[in-house]
């Protein structure tokens, strides 16, 4: 209900003196939730001897209760009228709806006939609340108890035209003609609702109730008939999973990391140094023999022999394999063309290791780099799989599309409502219809805006508290009955300038206020 109307009630309820021995103080007056429990309320005071002040606590519950009762019959009415349009607007919801009950036609009807409950409760409450802010005009409590009787009737009966009790008539008279009158109205409201509210649960569901134990019975017989395939096709689809996961990422991951724990020491060699060293020495000791023996070089040269050999110079060995090739056969005789050409191979076989020690040292170079392209396809088909899997899963428990759609909701009621606020403002007359209308709308704002904040500001409880005292008085500005409708509108300028970022609804809810 409107947050100043009823802080201004309960201020003067317990304003009030103190009550009779074995009647209800004004903090009891309040836990009543029934129109049956406050005419037992009443009844106690009329037992007790009853004081002005006694019935005047009495007729304020009661219109705390009143306020609250019409509100909350308001916000029904509305859920429905939007219910109803939704049907009336929506082909699909309309098929659904025809296979569940009415037709579309029925649907436009009932929507028609919510919207002008709706005006009537509009009109209803505006009557209260301006009564309860004209109260002050009479003197005594007695005849502003019996005023807001009177206008209670006049604005829960309008039709028949009851004006209240007669002057002459007690308070308590007043008070329990104003209860009748709550209850005849609480009755109406409900049988409006029977009428017109949405279908009840079994009608709307019993597609539902019949529609799924012909798709289980579907699903259980397709499961035994084709039993096999779906478990051959299962083992499958877990195999392949199996091997993707295991072959193709575990064991290749290992093997990357032990290159990157084991030292080059402990690694396969193509070609060891150590065979290497060996051709290289045995070599220099074939050309050097060859020196001694065949060019009678002495100590000196022949160590610069070895020198130039192991740079990979054998100039003096193919000249001398290039002097026995003019007579080879002579030279084959002799051995003179056999031992450069033993030399040549030794040189080549020290070439080939050379070459190979150069292809390793490349290949260990690029290890990592060659393990990890081979393992990048591998692990980005895993990661997708894990996505996937935990998008699967999210979608069936999260309910975070649930709470995105109550946040839209929320920014749309209140979007609609300041929307509506501001056409009054702009366009309205004085009068109880226009006023209940901005109290309805004032109510709406204010639930959606509560919602809203709680969204936003998740663990700020102080920042929370401070958006929301800010919105409190916005909302007693809108309410106060003494503005004119030029000040509300100003002040709905204002709230469209402050609060407009909160109802610009979209696809995810509201980044936090930082």
């Amino acid at each position: 209900m409107p947050t100043a109307l009823r802080a201004a009630l309960v201020q003067a309820l317990h304003a009030l003196p103190r009550a009779t021995p074995g009647t209800w103080d004004a903090s009891v007056m309040l836990k009543l939730r029934t129109c049956a429990a406050l005419g037992a309320a009443l009844a106690r005071t009329r037992s007790r001897g009853a004081h002005d002040a006694d019935v005047a606590r009495v007729v304020l519950a009661t219109y705390v209760y009143l306020l609250d009762t019409l509100v909350a019959a308001a916000r029904a009415l509305h859920e429905s009228h939007v219910y109803w349009q939704s049907i009336e607007f929506s082909t699909r919801r309309a098929g659904v709806l025809w296979l569940q009950t009415d037709v579309r036609r029925a649907a436009h009807a009932k929507s028609v006939h919510l919207q002008r409950a709706q005006e009537t409760m509009a009109r209803t409450l505006g009557m209260v609340a301006t009564a309860w802010h004209s109260r002050e005009r009479e003197a005594s409590v007695a005849m502003q108890v019996r005023r807001l009787c009177e206008a209670a009737q006049d604005a829960l009966a309008p039709a028949e035209g009851e004006a209240g009790e007669e002057p002459g008539t007690g308070l308590i008279n007043a008070a329990a003609a104003m209860l009748d009158a709550v209850a005849e109205h609480e009755a109406s409201v409900s049988q409006l609702m029977r009428a017109c509210g949405p279908p009840r649960t079994l009608t709307r569901v019993w597609p539902l109730l019949l529609a799924y134990p012909l798709v289980s019975y579907a699903l259980v017989r397709g499961l035994y008939v084709h039993g096999a395939s779906v478990r051959a096709q299962v083992a499958w689809v877990r195999d392949a999973v199996h091997g993707l996961v295991v072959h193709w990422v575990y064991e290749p991951l290992l093997r990357l990391l032990d290159t990157l724990r084991a030292g080059r020491a402990e690694r396969a060699q193509l070609v060891r140094v150590e065979s290497l060293a060996a051709n290289e020495q045995s070599l220099q000791r074939m050309v050097a023999s060859l020196g001694r023996d065949k060019l009678r070089l002495n100590d000196e040269a022949l160590a610069a022999l070895q020198a130039r050999t192991l740079a990979g110079d054998l100039t003096p060995v193919l000249q001398l394999y290039e002097s026995a090739m003019r007579t080879p056969l002579r030279a084959l005789l002799t051995g003179t063309l056999v031992r450069p050409v033993l030399i040549q191979v030794q040189k080549a076989k020290v070439d080939l290791e050379t070459a190979l020690s150069g292809i390793e040292w490349v290949l260990r170079s690029q290890e990592l780099l060659i393990g990890a392209v081979g393992l990048a396809p591998a692990l980005a088909l895993v990661y997708a799989l894990i996505v996937g899997v935990r998008r699967g899963i999210a979608a069936l428990l999260d309910r975070s599309p649930q709470q995105v759609r109550r946040t839209q909701r929320s920014q749309i009621d209140a979007w609609q409502a300041l929307r509506h606020i501001d056409a009054l403002c702009a366009s309205a007359a004085p009068g109880p219809a226009p006023y209940g209308h901005l109290l309805l709308d004032v109510c709406t704002l204010s639930a959606s805006f509560e919602a809203l904040l709680r969204q936003t500001c998740r663990g700020e409880r102080a920042m929370a508290q401070r958006l929301w005292l800010e919105v409190r008085a916005d909302m007693a500005q809108l309410e106060n009955a003494s503005a004119t409708w030029a000040q509300r509108h100003t002040v709905v300028a204002r709230m469209w300038r402050s609060w407009g970022r909160w109802l610009a609804w979209e696809t995810k809810a509201p980044a936090p206020w930082v």
